[in-house]
């Protein structure tokens, strides 16, 4: 799936067209387990069989190597089921392993954008549900014996067959209780279907908490929230427990009953079978053996009564996750541009935020060459965020372009683009992993003195060396292990890794202290030394004090734009000298 990401109130994607193949391999390997299935339940047969050879033919003719001629084969069936068992069970989680890797990372590009749409009215579903939850329950019901259970349902006419084979009062009896528990099966999904949804959606409610939670401690423990959290997380606990124990108590009286008929229906067969023997319809034998059948035939449909819960919820994560999933390979494009190397141009600029369906910034107009800078400036609230990810391709323009040597955004495939862009948005987002690790922006095999360089770019070499174990010390989840201008200053030092042609820095300056300061502004020339772009925004002007032009976004629009001491001194602002280093 493309990192373009779909727009508020706007048609979402089709579905993926490599989604739809892994579908459709994913319907051909089941009905390969399908047919193992019919060959497994055809042995299975080899039970009630050899139940009324032994009654039948044993006991009458008394013939003791006919008895072991018929152990010695039913036990080489058996042998032979036990292998198929084993097959089957392995080539499910197989199926399952393939389908992760097929479907995975499609639904780690949704997990990634979801947060940029997952407010629109048109995506409501999506906000009570976590694409990644959805994805491993759908995984580990496809490799569960709950699917193993649902490929015998199509082999009930086997048994069926054989039990009118015996006798048509016998078949009728098993054709009946089949009916009786298909019945229990459809109250029971109607009845699971809400509370289920419920149990889904405080699932996905109470992660989201314990996630931001984990990224909020300090202000938890700061601002003595404990309590507060506690009492919230306890409220949605309830939550989540009392619409699990609604589905499990629906389910619960579902399942009691399909196995009270079931027992009632074998007892039933068996008695029918004995009324039917005593007329001398059928033969003793035949009456263990239509019991063992009736029985058998009831089974798939009792397994999978009990593994209801966990179809219905596989189903209502698949079908969410089969709405939200884009088109993970039309939307990108094949054709890689080169690296850019002259400008960026923006004309007519109009974008929306993540949530709103009306445009948060209008009319912007600028164009910058290699080796320029360009200083954004406004009241909070002003729209300078918005540019800023517009600017590197989080969000599409609702009209107007972004172009980097005269090719839209659009044109790149994102990965690509990402290499020729640096981002330090406000709120840097470090990963559970090492300080190198995050710099090469978790690279599989970083060039160690790219890391090093970005980092010595940064002004961050010093501080990296500082920590217990350099580049190579372990940061926690989000950068806990640092402090807030630490996790700027290796934020900066990704920004800059592989000498970007594009830096976008959005409020760089608001954890750094005097030396920090000092880092930025001469990572910034040397940037643009290098013949890159760099766009600072700001809400100060002394931390554009670098910049050659200066862009003021007022109300969602573009107030001005020109050479920074114009500008400035026009907006009644004192331009800020830099000192030469």
């Amino acid at each position: 799936m493309s990192m373009k990401f779909s727009l508020p109130g706007r048609p979402g994607p089709k579905p993926a067209n490599r989604v739809e193949k892994a579908i459709a391999a994913l319907r051909r390997g089941f009905g390969g387990l399908i047919g193992l299935s019919a060959v497994f339940n055809l042995f299975l047969l080899a039970g009630p069989l050899f139940m009324l050879q032994v009654y039948d033919r044993v006991l009458t003719s008394r013939s003791v190597p006919t008895l072991v001629a018929l152990l010695l084969l039913v036990a080489g069936i058996y042998l032979c089921l036990a292998a198929l068992d084993i097959v089957r069970l392995r080539a499910s989680t197989r199926i399952a392993d393939w389908f992760g890797d097929e479907v995975g990372p499609a639904v780690a590009r949704l997990a990634i954008a979801r947060p940029w749409y997952g407010a629109s009215p048109a995506n409501r579903q999506a906000e009570q549900s976590n694409p990644m939850q959805d994805f491993d329950r759908l995984r580990a019901f496809i490799g569960s014996p709950a699917a193993i259970a649902l490929c015998d349902l199509p082999w009930l006419p086997l048994y069926l067959a054989v039990a009118f084979a015996f006798h048509p009062d016998l078949g009728m009896l098993a054709l009946g209780g089949v009916a009786v528990l298909f019945g229990l099966a459809a109250l029971g999904d109607r009845a699971a279907q809400e509370p289920v949804r419920q149990a889904n959606a405080a699932t996905a409610r109470r992660a989201r908490l314990i996630d931001t939670a984990g990224r909020a401690t300090e202000t938890i423990a700061g601002l003595g929230m404990r309590g507060a959290y506690i009492r919230r997380y306890g409220s949605m606990d309830d939550e989540l427990r009392t619409a699990g124990r609604k589905a499990s108590d629906r389910m619960a009286f579902f399942i009691g009953a399909s196995r009270g008929v079931r027992l009632l229906l074998q007892s039933a067969s068996l008695a029918l079978g004995a009324y039917l023997a005593l007329k001398n319809e059928i033969t003793p034998g035949m009456i263990i053996a239509v019991s063992i059948i009736t029985a058998r035939a009831l089974a798939p449909v009792e397994q999978a009564i009990g593994h209801w819960r966990g179809f219905v919820a596989a189903r209502q994560s698949w079908l969410r996750l089969r709405d939200q999933i884009g088109d993970a390979d039309a939307g990108e494009p094949k054709t890689k541009l080169p690296r850019p190397k002259v400008s960026i141009e923006v004309a007519d600029l109009s974008v929306t935020g993540p949530g709103s369906e009306r445009a948060l910034l209008t009319g912007v107009n600028f164009s910058l060459r290699a080796g320029s800078s360009l200083g954004i400036i406004g009241p909070s609230g002003a729209g300078k965020s918005t540019l800023a990810r517009a600017l590197v391709g989080i969000l599409q323009p609702l009209s107007g372009s972004v172009r980097l040597d005269g090719a839209e955004l659009s044109q790149w495939q994102s990965d690509q683009l990402g290499r020729h862009v640096g981002y330090l948005p406000q709120d840097v987002e470090l990963f559970d992993g090492t300080v190198a690790e995050n710099i090469a922006r978790l690279a599989q095999h970083p060039d160690s003195a790219a890391v090093i360089a970005a980092a010595r770019r940064a002004g961050a070499h010093g501080l990296v060396t500082s920590l217990p174990d350099g580049y190579d010390t372990l940061i926690g989840q989000g950068g806990m292990m640092l402090s807030a201008g630490q996790r700027q200053r290796i934020g900066l030092a990704r920004a800059l890794f592989g000498s970007p042609f594009l830096l976008v820095l959005d409020e760089p300056t608001s954890a750094l202290d005097v030396e920090g300061d000092e880092a930025l502004r001469k990572a910034v020339e040397t940037a643009k030394q290098a013949h890159s772009i760099v766009i600072v925004i700001a809400h100060r002007p002394s931390a554009i004090a670098t910049c050659d032009h200066v862009l003021v976004i007022s109300s969602g629009k573009q107030a001005a734009f020109g050479p920074r001491e114009l500008i400035l001194r026009e907006n009644g602002q004192r331009p800020v000298r830099v000192a030469s280093s």
